[in-house]
């Protein structure tokens, strides 16, 4: 029999060649078909080997790649307020706003009709 692998699976020496197509595969980030079709080897043996080999617990998946963490900058929370203006228009303005802006905004409001 072939070499036992981490697993102590005993594996024939036709399933130690596929497996170890089947990590060079992975290894190198290939598909099993593109991996296959260059190293002509059957395409239906391989994935035939792959199904088999991960079913005995000898194939393991690969490891997931490590998250990417993105900076977030989230606004401080805070009641947003409503500003009802005497000809009729309403303006609803967020907590966040700039004192400056939320100004020039109800200033405009204030001139419409």
């Amino acid at each position: 029999m072939a070499q036992a692998t981490s697993r102590s699976v005993r594996l024939r020496p036709r399933e130690q060649f596929w497996l170890d197509h089947l990590r060079t595969a992975r290894r190198q980030g290939q598909t099993l078909k593109a991996y296959a079709q260059t190293h002509e080897l059957s395409v239906s043996a391989l994935y035939t080997a792959h199904s088999t080999l991960k079913r005995r617990g000898v194939l393991g998946e690969p490891a997931a790649p490590a998250p990417t963490l993105v900076p977030v900058r989230i606004p401080p929370a805070g009641a947003a307020f409503r500003v009802h203006l005497p000809n009729g228009v309403v303006v609803e303005v967020a907590s966040h706003v700039e004192s400056a802006a939320c100004a020039a905004v109800l200033e405009c409001a204030s001139r419409l009709p």
